[in-house]
């Protein structure tokens, strides 16, 4: 057996920024202007200091901070303080060990032995071992769609120690380590009973017990979410950045709020009653450039907005219907209607800064708008003007826009479209059931390896059941590097336009504002506040 202290198998370049910029257009972004440049060599200089609340101003109230039962960005931005995962992501997107301390690998490439780090303490105070671990992969793996295709190939899954754990695979498995790290739907570890009781069904308030800096203290739905330092964690010391590495909690508390108006979440960090808001909308920029008192933090890649289709009963079982809206839709004028100037036209899966996943092979089919070729295929399908519905949510600004823009632009080449708009949670709940919808507008964040994309499995809304996709993540997985796995991206690309699972409309630059009492909070490409202190002012 060869050990290794931690895998470099994928190393993402990403530009996230934290900065006052003169300007943005088709997702090019300005240098830092020289203020810029001395305001942070001004934070570089203060000294951390304990103490005080942040708050954070956001617009989606999470359906649940089970992370491990979904992808929402929602309840990802609270639960990445609360848990922790064996590996995760440094801040240049390549995988480190956060729980683990070590792990090795079998020369058959079949056998995982995972050390973990020892003294590691729940918020419930008991110490984490190898049956946390074993509990929390298998409740992982009957939840995730990463973590059920994993299993299908692992013989067992055991604690040899208290500190060790060891996964046999029936076949090499290339991707695990990478699975293990990706944020989308995290492995986190839970205490084994907590794990055990809850099965597949979501943690529910009193079960969110994790490892990190930070511990639930109270939620209050739809308004108020705090989280309280846990003054007994277990904190690495290497300076990894991202969601691994060392992580302080020098604030008291964390307090999330939920502010849906974004005029209001601007007006409340300006005036020092929120520290930071997420998710402003790209046409407030003219407001914000020139001010003093915040500063604008554009992230790429944010995320790409996209319509799913329901795959799983008329009309959009019949691919012919699929092709009407992806001909349907001026997907430029769109983003435009969306996002002003803070948007890339790209029709890959993975994001232009993902350099070792990223390729264009695959994506003619990106830019089909063709009204009169909708409308063919459309009466080819038998489609007589039955309601569509559309189902968005009103909780994120963007959604509702593009719901907007889309719902006018199909009902031009002749769809009946019946626009639904819900709140966040309750939108969650309906896409369940295919019954609720025939087509949805969703957003999706980076994902890391083409094992861990969510709309690639049967499970996730819009139930995508695809031979092709199935045996290229299976070549995919017990692939080399280079060229193999370039072509199958490639692949990839083309059997989602030959497909389309999802009609991606277009890539978001993401924008939020930070308030002048935070520090710390630097050029990171994460939301996270450990290691980020509010000043004296």
């Amino acid at each position: 057996m060869h050990s290794k202290r931690y895998s470099t198998w994928i190393g993402i370049a990403s530009v996230t920024m934290v900065l006052l910029f003169a300007g943005c257009s088709q997702g090019t972004v300005n240098q830092q202007s020289e203020a810029t440049v001395k305001q942070s060599d001004a934070t570089a200089n203060l000294s951390p200091q304990k103490g005080g609340t942040i708050k954070v101003a956001f617009d989606a109230d999470p359906s649940t901070l089970d992370w491990m039962s979904t992808a929402s960005s929602a309840t990802k931005l609270v639960a990445n303080h609360l848990y922790e995962q064996l590996f995760a992501l440094d801040e240049t997107m390549t995988e480190q060990p956060m729980l683990a301390k070590s792990y090795q690998v079998s020369e058959d490439q079949k056998t995982y032995t995972i050390v973990l780090r020892d003294g590691v303490k729940f918020h419930d105070g008991s110490v984490m071992t190898g049956a946390d671990v074993v509990a929390s992969l298998n409740r992982w793996a009957s939840m995730s769609a990463v973590g059920k295709r994993m299993v299908k190939n692992v013989e067992a899954i055991t604690a040899v120690s208290t500190h060790t754990v060891q996964i046999v695979f029936k076949e090499p498995y290339a991707p695990f380590i990478r699975n293990l790290a990706d944020p989308t739907q995290a492995m986190v570890v839970l205490p084994a009973k907590i794990a055990e009781e809850a099965g597949t069904t979501p943690l529910k308030e009193a079960q969110i017990i994790g490892t990190g800096p930070y511990r639930l203290d109270s939620w209050k739905r739809g308004q108020r979410i705090s989280l309280k330092r846990f003054d007994e964690y277990a904190s690495r010391e290497e300076d990894w950045g991202g969601l691994t590495g060392k992580k302080e909690a020098f604030a008291d508390e964390i307090r999330f709020e939920m502010v849906p108006d974004a005029q209001v979440r601007i007006d409340g960090v300006r005036t020092g009653q929120y520290d930071f808001a997420l998710r402003i909308p790209q046409d407030l920029y003219p407001q914000l450039k020139d001010a003093t008192e915040l500063k604008t933090r554009v992230s790429k890649p944010d995320s790409f907005m996209a319509v799913i289709p329901d795959k799983s009963e008329a009309p959009f079982d019949d691919l012919r219907m699929r092709q009407a809206v992806n001909h349907a839709l001026d997907k430029e004028k769109i983003a435009r209607a969306t996002y002003g100037d803070f948007f890339e036209m790209d029709g890959a899966i993975f994001f232009p800064d993902q350099k070792s996943l990223y390729t264009k092979e695959g994506t003619e089919a990106y830019l089909a708008y063709d009204p009169q070729k909708a409308k063919a295929l459309m009466k080819e399908a038998g489609y007589n003007g039955e309601p569509i519905r559309l189902i968005a949510t009103s909780s994120y600004d963007d959604h509702f826009k593009t719901a907007q823009v889309v719902a006018a632009q199909l009902t031009e080449a002749g769809f009946t479209v019946d626009l639904q708009i819900y709140e966040w949670a309750t939108l969650l709940e309906k896409e369940r059931n295919p019954a609720n919808f025939d087509l949805e507008i969703q957003g999706f964040s980076p994902k890391y390896d083409p094992t861990t994309i969510p709309w690639f499995y049967p499970q996730f809304p819009g139930k995508y059941e695809s031979p092709k996709i199935m045996s290229l993540l299976t070549e995919w997985s017990t692939s080399g590097q280079g060229e193999q796995q370039q072509k199958l991206l490639g692949e990839f690309n083309r059997t989602v336009y030959a497909e389309l699972p999802v009609i991606k409309i277009t890539n978001e630059i993401g924008m939020g504002v930070i308030g002048s009492r935070i520090e710390g909070f630097g050029e990171r490409k994460n939301i996270t506040f450990w290691n980020t202190w509010l000043n004296a002012k």
